[in-house]
């Protein structure tokens, strides 16, 4: 039964809506962390080293009595602006890439497939691990890192909708009424690969915000940030402390954006692709 109310146009699934909703969720309780618990998640001492969960401290503390309730709600925040603003840069780049090259063929297409081979040659964490030691591991630098280096599979999966669709009734009609190729490839093409484009984009935030995940895992991550990787890594001596709540609750965090992107990702394609209707 598909969802009621204004939002129903543009999101005409119940689970779709379920998963979009429960997104929105997370964000809005990232961006409004610093009025759901005014404690600074860095500061030492709030309390004894490893207190267990407590009314006042919901998620316990680690060693150093930080507030792990309150570091959770910043790294989400954290692991939401690098997953989306990475997977921005790593679509856009994929988006302009993929089109010239399945709308133009010849030497651009074997330009940026040679490109995107020789990037696909070597593992993306590792290039993103090398690029992360050689430049600062501040946040900006970590999106851009991730971003630069995620373009070459989701090109190659717009080059293969450009070819596919290039071939259509509907853009062949275009270029007869005397189209130009801008105009084929934004307005017609475009929007037709749209909900490929989008199903790609929400994998590659699941994916972005695993791999800032285990950078800040290794002491990679920004210093001056309190990630929900970098949580997991002081949660391996609090462990054998019995401190199993500091690695609980960051884990859950991760898994659950990770598995909501992944099937907002599956039911953007499912409901939105004709060929899958």
């Amino acid at each position: 039964m598909p969802p009621k109310g204004p939002l129903a146009k543009y999101i005409p699934d119940r689970r779709l809506a379920a998963v979009v909703a429960a997104v929105l969720f997370l964000a809005i309780i990232a961006a409004l962390a610093s009025y759901i618990s005014d404690k600074d998640p860095i500061r030492t001492g709030y309390a004894r080293g490893l207190t267990p969960p407590s009314p006042s401290f919901p998620f316990g503390t680690d060693q150093l009595g930080r507030d792990i309730f309150t570091w959770v709600l910043h790294g989400l925040r954290v692991s939401l602006i690098v997953g989306v603003s990475s997977a921005l840069i790593a679509m856009s780049i994929a988006l302009v890439l993929g089109m010239l090259s399945g709308y133009f063929g010849g030497w651009i297409d074997n330009l940026v497939m040679r490109v995107a081979d020789v990037f696909l040659s070597i593992p993306r964490f590792i290039l993103i691990l090398f690029a992360v030691i050689l430049f600062s591991p501040t946040l900006l630098n970590i999106v851009l890192v991730i971003g630069l280096f995620s373009w070459p599979e989701p090109a190659r999966i717009v080059r293969s909708e450009v070819l596919s669709a290039k071939s259509r009734e509907y853009v062949l009609a275009a270029r007869s009424m005397g189209a130009s190729d801008l105009d084929i490839m934004f307005s017609e093409i475009a929007p037709n690969i749209a909900p490929t484009a989008l199903a790609v984009g929400a994998l590659l935030v699941s994916d972005s915000i695993l791999i800032e995940a285990a950078l800040s895992f290794l002491g990679l991550g920004d210093p001056d940030l309190p990630s929900l990787g970098r949580m997991l890594s002081i949660a391996r001596q609090a462990i054998f402390a019995g401190g199993w709540w500091a690695l609980l609750f960051p884990s859950i965090f991760i898994i659950v954006l990770i598995v909501l992107f992944n099937l907002l990702s599956d039911l953007i394609n499912e409901v939105y692709n004709p060929r899958l209707r």
